[in-house]
Formats: C-alpha cells, sequence, structure tokens
C-alpha cells in the first residue's frame, strides 16, 4: 500500500497515507473518506471487504489490502494507471449518493440591523408588512408526543452518564421531554468490532435513571459477524436498561459504507448492489429478530438511507415489504440539506427552495410507508452533513434551520426529527462538530482549579497524569432553536407535545420575502400557538395575522427569540423569552427570569376577522400564545 501512496498527489495521496496509518476502527472511517473524497484512487486501493475487516482487527501500522496492479481493471472500461482509475467511466447509481448539489442564490447579505428590544410588541410604520391568516379550527397533522429528539455516536455516549456531572446533563435532556428519546448509532455502529463494553452501558443506565430516557440504538450491519454482535448489544441492552430501548437500527448508511452498497450471500462472500443488500438485511434481521409466531415482538428498524434526498424509494420498499409482517417495527432515513457544505451561503442553507426541494423527497417516502401503517423516523440530520460548518450551523442560523425545520417535518408526518450530535466532544477540544446543539465540553482539576486540556498544555502540564476530565454541558446557538420548538408545541420543558397543526394562508406577503415563515398550532386546552421565523438576515417584518374565530382575539402573549451582537451569525448572547445560557457555568441550567409580553388584538372589519399584529426583527424568532376565551 505505501507504494500505491508514493505513487498518488494531492489529497488522494493525504487520503492513502492516512488509511496506511489508521488502526483498528479508524481504519472505517479512513476507507470511507477516501472513498468518498477520492473515488478515482481508491478504486485502485485494492481495499475489499476482508482485508477491511483484517485492519480494523490490527493494532498494527499499514494494510492487509493489496493495490491492484498497473493496468488492472478497476471498472468496466477502466484500468488502474499511476494509482488510479482512468479510461471511459459508466456512470453508476452508487456515485450518485456521494455527489451534493450546488443551489443557487445570492451572495449573503448585510448584517441584520441591532435595533432590536426585547419589549417592541408595536409594529413599525418603515417595515414591510406580511398578512396570513389562520384557521384555528381546521386540523391537519397531530405533532407526536416527542418528536424533537437526539443522535449520538457510541464512541463517547459515556459522557452524558459521568456520575461526577450526569445531572448537569440531564438538566439538557429534560428540557426536551419527560421521557427524552435518544438515539445511538451512526458511522459507530457498523465500524464496530466488539459491542460496548460495561461502563458504556452503566452510564447509560445512570443517564436513563437521571432523565427517564428511552433510547433507540444501532445495530451493526456491515461486519459479517453482524448477528452475534446484535444478539449481544440486544442482551446487554435487557440487562440494563430493561424496557427502555423503543427500536433497534439495523446498518446505517450502507451506501456509504467503504465497500459501497452491498451485503454477504449464503457462502459468506461479499457481493455489492441493492439486491445484495436487502437480501443480507432480511437474513441478519430474521436471525435478531425472528418471528416465528404472529405474537412475537418487531423491534427493529431500517434500512437508514444517507440522505432522504439520494436513494430512490424503490430501495425503501424492498426493505419494507420484505420486512414489515416480520421484524419491522417502524422505517428510518436520515435527511441532510441537499448541498455542498463548502461553499452554501447562509442565504442558500435557509432558503425556501432547499427546504421544499427535501420535503418533496421526504413526501415520496412518507406516502410509500403510510400505505403499510409504519411510520418514517428521521433518525438522523441537521443542517449540513459532515458535522456542519464553521460560522454557519454553530451560530443562530443553524439555530433558525433547526426552528424551522421541525415544524416542516413534522407538519410533513415524519415520526421523530432526531439532531446528530456525533461523538459530542472530545477531551482535547479539538472534534466537537460546528451543529452540536450542546457540546461536550471537558476540564481538569489542577491545584484545586479547574483547567481546560489546551490551558494545562499552555502550563506544561501533563493531562494524562491528572484525573479523568469531567465532561459538562456547553449550549451552543442550534439549542435555542430546539427550545423555541419546544415551547410551541408542548407549552413549556420537560412536556409532552400536546398540539395540532392548523392552516394558515399568506393572504399578502407584502416585501417580507419568502423566508418569513409562520406555523400554527392549537393546543388541547384549546390556545392557539402561532410561530413566526424571520430567517431573513437583513428584512425586518411586520406581520399581521388574522384568526377566523373572535374568541381568541382579546389578549395574547409574544415569547422572543433574539439575536446577540453579530446578528444572524450570533454564536452567543442569545435570548430565548429573555433567559440565555450564558454565565451557565457547567450546570447546564437556563439562566434569567422567564419574559412574555402581552399585547392587544386589532379588529379588521374589511374581512371580518380579528388578529394581532407582531414586529418581526430580521434575524430573529416570535411565539404568540393566543388563548381562546370561554365566554
Amino acid at each position: 500500500m505505501q507504494d500505491l501512496c508514493g505513487k498518488l498527489s494531492g489529497s488522494a495521496q493525504q487520503l492513502c497515507y492516512q488509511y496506511v496509518g489508521a488502526a483498528k476502527e479508524d481504519a472505517w472511517d479512513a476507507a470511507a473518506a477516501w472513498r468518498r473524497t477520492s473515488p478515482e484512487s481508491f478504486a485502485c486501493s485494492g481495499i475489499e471487504v476482508e482485508c477491511l475487516q483484517e485492519d480494523m482487527l490490527s493494532s498494527k501500522v499499514g494494510s492487509a489490502c493489496r493495490p491492484l496492479a498497473e493496468g488492472a481493471q478497476c471498472e468496466l472500461g477502466k484500468h488502474c494507471s499511476s494509482g488510479y482509475c482512468r479510461g471511459q467511466r459508466t456512470p453508476s447509481t452508487d456515485d450518485s449518493s456521494h455527489k451534493q448539489q450546488q443551489q443557487g442564490g445570492e451572495d449573503e447579505g448585510a448584517a441584520a440591523p441591532r435595533s432590536l428590544l426585547a419589549q417592541m410588541v408595536q409594529p413599525v410604520a418603515a417595515w414591510p408588512t406580511a398578512t396570513v391568516s389562520v384557521s384555528s379550527g381546521s386540523s391537519a397533522r397531530r405533532v407526536p408526543e416527542t418528536f424533537l429528539s437526539t443522535s449520538h455516536e457510541y464512541n463517547r455516549i459515556h459522557d452524558y452518564g459521568d456520575e461526577r456531572n450526569v445531572a448537569s446533563w440531564a438538566e439538557v435532556f429534560k428540557m426536551l421531554s419527560p421521557s427524552p428519546i435518544i438515539r445511538v448509532g451512526g458511522a459507530s455502529q457498523d465500524k464496530m468490532t466488539q459491542v460496548p463494553d460495561d461502563a458504556t452501558w452503566k452510564a447509560l443506565k445512570l443517564l436513563q435513571q437521571k432523565t427517564n430516557a428511552r433510547f433507540i440504538l444501532g445495530l451493526p450491519l456491515w461486519p459479517k459477524n453482524a448477528t452475534a454482535m446484535g444478539k449481544q448489544i440486544i442482551a446487554a441492552s435487557k440487562k440494563y436498561l430493561g424496557n427502555s430501548v423503543i427500536v433497534y437500527e439495523l446498518g446505517n448508511e450502507p451506501e456509504f459504507w467503504p465497500t459501497g452498497l452491498g451485503g454477504y450471500d449464503a457462502k459468506g462472500k461479499w457481493k455489492p448492489g441493492i439486491d445484495a443488500y436487502a437480501k443480507w438485511f432480511d437474513v441478519v434481521a430474521r436471525q435478531v429478530n425472528p418471528c416465528n409466531h404472529r405474537e412475537d415482538p418487531k423491534f427493529l428498524s431500517g434500512p437508514g438511507w444517507g440522505n432522504v434526498n439520494t436513494q430512490p424509494t424503490s430501495w425503501l420498499a424492498r426493505v419494507l415489504y420484505t420486512g414489515k409482517d416480520c421484524y419491522l417495527a417502524e422505517t428510518n432515513i436520515h435527511y441532510y440539506p441537499y448541498i455542498d457544505n463548502t461553499t452554501v451561503t447562509p442565504k442558500q442553507l435557509l432558503s425556501q427552495s432547499l427546504q421544499d426541494f427535501g420535503l418533496s423527497k421526504y413526501g415520496e417516502y412518507q406516502r410509500l410507508v403510510e400505505k403499510e401503517k409504519l411510520g418514517v423516523r428521521i433518525s438522523e440530520t441537521n443542517s449540513l452533513y459532515g458535522g456542519g460548518k464553521v460560522n454557519m450551523s454553530d451560530t443562530l442560523i443553524g439555530g433558525l434551520w433547526v426552528a424551522d425545520a421541525l415544524f416542516a417535518f413534522a407538519r410533513a408526518g415524519a415520526k421523530g426529527f432526531h439532531l446528530h450530535w456525533g461523538i459530542g466532544g472530545h477531551p482535547t477540544g479539538d472534534l466537537g462538530q460546528p451543529n452540536t446543539g450542546v457540546q461536550t465540553n471537558f476540564y481538569y482539576k489542577y491545584k484545586n482549579a479547574t483547567y481546560e486540556f489546551k490551558q494545562l498544555q499552555a502550563l506544561r502540564v501533563d493531562a494524562s497524569k491528572l484525573e479523568k476530565p469531567v465532561p459538562w454541558p456547553s449550549v451552543h446557538a442550534p439549542w435555542y432553536g430546539y427550545l423555541f420548538w419546544t415551547i410551541a408545541a408542548a407549552g413549556k420543558y420537560n412536556s409532552k407535545s400536546d398540539a395540532t397543526f392548523v392552516n394558515t394562508k399568506v393572504e399578502d406577503k407584502g416585501k417580507c420575502g419568502a423566508n418569513m415563515k409562520v406555523w400554527a398550532l392549537r393546543a388541547d386546552n384549546g390556545d392557539l400557538r402561532i410561530a413566526l421565523i424571520n430567517k431573513d438576515d437583513a428584512i425586518n417584518c411586520n406581520m399581521k395575522l388574522w384568526i377566523d374565530d373572535k374568541r381568541f382575539c382579546r389578549t395574547a402573549s409574544i415569547s422572543k427569540l433574539l439575536p446577540g451582537q453579530a446578528g444572524i451569525k450570533s454564536k452567543g448572547n442569545i435570548t430565548w423569552q429573555g433567559q440565555t445560557y450564558e454565565n451557565a457555568g457547567f450546570t447546564g441550567k437556563i439562566q434569567g427570569s422567564t419574559v412574555v409580553i402581552q399585547i392587544e388584538s386589532k379588529q379588521y372589519p374589511k374581512v371580518g376577522k380579528c388578529g394581532f399584529e407582531v414586529p418581526v426583527p430580521a434575524s430573529s424568532a416570535a411565539l404568540l400564545v393566543a388563548k381562546k376565551a370561554t365566554k
């Protein structure tokens, strides 16, 4: 393999050396990155299932894989030349799964003005006005009781259950639900060479006890011994977590496996393609979740495609129709905006056209699965793939994306929406991903004070000789979008969603633009909750709301999500209902008193309706709650 690396150049050479130097499970990540980034050189690497598995089980530097010889055929009509697969290439379905569509859009606009006042409740004459009517008596989709959820890799899931600071993490997760759903899986489930150890299970047990959490656990599908490891994970979860596991996901993003989509045949030989994959999925599923009797429970989910935007629904149908009567309790897919995360601008990421594209693709899956009376869970999602983009996903841009996406996909019928936090963070402080809602930071104890890893480095203190660091929750900008949704859907924190979507209609958008969004929910107690989200970074907007039932038009309350000094690019000093996580320390507790403002209704005799007018500055959001009069 070293000889091949020497032939390559640029990023291909770097990827090759990264693979050669990778040890154990890191070989999976290195191979996947190589295949995705430089497929022409990867095709000549000789990395196949058997040698990749051997490399993943070895702690030695180097590789058991043997590159293809010079001139050897690497693809149909193509041959290896100087380490690259060259010649006329035949397009394949697999290629398209790795491409990200470049969306059009304007350049990023000027920063939003900072004349945002928390007490502003009257419309501003100089601002454009949009008019939206709300049909309070209509009924559309019911919001699932626990829709907003999170997703995490196995690697550092134990950090949340560290007994030294589990109380702080409980403060975070319990904001979302009295019984939050935590998905554990991702790439870490398919690349694992051994099941999680007892320490991991004990940490999950403690987290469950402190939060009343329910879990979705990933089972490996790529390894040849997937069945054995799957059974071990199920057994361990029952031992430590009891009945708190609601479903097990079989496999993760199989189209992005280093070996490509495929599976093992009856002789244990790897075969590529959707047919081989579907058969292998069924074989493993029937062994870990037998259905010998009608009363046998169904507890599996799949197939976990890497992106709803890229795979044909016929692929899901292959898995669905084979397993719906035997082992499938639900289906699951992933969603990431279909755009290049290296070049995307804020306007492109928050554009309505980009969201509409994803919703149209998701709708195809929803219609297919609804026919079979199964749900579709978006078990992994976030503002951008690959962990997100610095100075975008980790700002209020990411927070507004989260808030709007939650409404959009709940309205479309998804069973759950799991925002992916990856590994959360690392003691060195280097591996937290930008789109994480609450990052895992760490502090070390040294001489009766607390220090981060890099601070110890500056003091030339060897962190490895100290007590292991304490993981603590560091709230990032996207989290405020989570909280905005929670109050809109449930009315308060630590509560189940209690609302149904009602219909809205844009009567006149004025000059407010497409990025001014309105979502309306009717709560079980009769409250009408109307979410107003201004995703534009420059255009302020007055929202005129016409409501068809005058019983809602006495008084209402307004809560505001406001940016910090950097406007839509704010990472800190963001407030929701007047509260913030600034100065929260290691506690995970939101700070300050709740600010909710009362506003008076207005009458619109020309249209025979009443309602409210609300100013919504650029880069902000507001939640109007109108109570229904009983007399």
